[in-house]
């Protein structure tokens, strides 16, 4: 058969001929002396002819004889069975997702396919980098490339999430019997998801998902997050990053500590984890917020900033002379439709710009990472300003434009602002460092 599926003949005007072939057309006409020789001739080629097609024939059933089947080895099975597992998962069959695992760890991967379905998952691959395999174990750590709603993920793009696993075979079939997450801030692990037990509210915008004890808290912070949405909404249209949905966790305190590799900073009370072409999703420390509602509104606003500023991007780590932008922006999506003159970060920029060592430029270091609050304080809220400066300048398109060309398309200053702003960055840094000096 031909890969088309239609069957394979052999039409005789397409025989190649080869040295030493040959038909009655190459034949001369013989002398009419000789004429009686040509039966005999005929009859030579008949039979060369015949012995040609048997041969041939032969030929054809020797190449289309099927391969005598042989069963998988151990690690074929294995990845059999989960690819069948992941494959229940994106359909929804609860029966098809838990017969890949052993009996032991269902309750784990029961929630997992519960929270993995509330969160649109629409990808989920396996990728075994196996440590040692025999007939009866296989251990390996386990590479889950996933994708969840609204975002398209390719196995290059997808965020991934890495188990520790062991499989063995039960009744016929591979299944997982042991699987760990290690944690792993560098990696982005454990994600909130992992461990499964998560409950969720939906808004028009946002998904919200906790643990169970953190409940509590959806009735005050989804109306909250819906509108901080809204309010993205229309920055993302301005830098080409129209979001599809938004995903929040509540974090408890233990949480807060281990989803995602964790934060220890006491003064940090949200961020945004990049997932590459994923987009990002946005943790909150709920012991922190939970007292302070306009601490919470600013804090959502803020991280769903970085959502769409710099969401979905390849990019994981920046440098140190991009922060100024990436978090000034988010500050001022953060406070908007307020002014930076409202921001209670407006005290130490003031003592920023009037001290002993004032900026002499909007595009400041990035401060360390061991930075004591007040720092922090200083550094956002200078960014801030430095944002609000350029949209009082020049426009709040022109500031968008700005942050897509550089943050999301990564151009230098100069010519981002001169596409931007129509002038030299070094015009607009001289220009915005005055006017913080003058409105902080």
């Amino acid at each position: 058969m031909a890969d088309d599926g239609e069957p394979v003949g052999i039409a005789p005007s397409l025989i190649p001929r080869q040295r030493g072939d040959f038909s009655l057309s190459d034949l001369p006409d013989p002398p009419k002396r000789r004429r009686r020789r040509a039966p005999l001739i005929l009859g030579v080629l008949a039979l060369l002819a015949g012995l040609t097609f048997v041969a041939g024939r032969d030929m054809l059933a020797e190449a289309v004889r099927p391969a005598v089947a042989r069963p998988p080895t151990p690690l074929e099975a294995a990845r059999a069975s989960l690819k069948q597992q992941s494959a229940a998962l994106l359909s929804g069959d609860s029966a098809g997702w838990l017969a890949a695992v052993d009996t032991a760890l269902r309750p784990r991967y029961q929630a997992m396919f519960k929270s993995l379905r509330s969160l649109g998952v629409s990808r989920f691959d396996y990728d075994l980098i196996v440590s040692d395999a025999s007939a009866d174990v296989i251990n390996a750590r386990a590479r889950i490339h996933y994708c969840l709603t609204g975002n398209t993920c390719t196995a290059s793009t997808a965020p991934v999430l890495e188990h520790r696993v062991a499989l063995k075979p039960v009744t016929g079939r591979w299944v997982i019997a042991a699987s760990s997450t290690e944690r792993n801030e560098d990696d982005f692990q454990p994600t909130p998801w992992d461990n499964g037990g998560l409950v969720f509210a939906q808004g028009k915008r946002v998904t919200l998902a906790a643990l169970p004890a953190q409940k509590k808290h959806f009735a005050s912070v989804l109306p909250i997050a819906d509108a901080a949405a809204l309010v993205n909404d229309k920055f993302a249209k301005l830098v080409g990053n129209p979001q599809h949905r938004y995903r929040v966790y509540l974090a408890g305190a233990k949480q807060w500590k281990s989803w995602y590799g964790g934060i220890d900073d006491k003064w940090v009370v949200g961020y945004a984890v990049p997932l590459g072409e994923a987009g990002m999703d946005v943790v909150l420390n709920m012991d922190a917020l939970v007292k302070d509602r306009r601490l919470l509104e600013t804090t959502v606003q803020h991280e769903l900033g970085h959502v769409v500023t710099i969401g979905t991007l390849h990019r994981r780590d920046w440098g140190s002379g991009d922060m100024w932008l990436k978090e000034g922006i988010a500050e001022y999506i953060g406070w908007y439709p307020e002014p930076a003159t409202a921001s209670w970060r407006r005290s130490s920029v003031h003592e920023l710009v009037t001290g002993d060592h004032p900026p002499t430029s909007i595009a400041t270091k990035a401060m360390a990472t061991d930075a004591r609050q007040e720092e922090g304080d200083s550094f956002y809220g200078l960014g801030h300003f430095a944002a609000a400066c350029l949209a009082e300048k020049y426009g709040q398109r022109a500031l968008f434009t700005f942050v897509r060309l550089y943050l999301r398309e990564e151009k230098d200053l100069d010519p981002a602002a001169r596409e931007a702003f129509g002038r030299p960055f070094a015009t607009v840094d001289r220009t915005c460092v005055s006017w913080i000096r003058d409105n902080a």
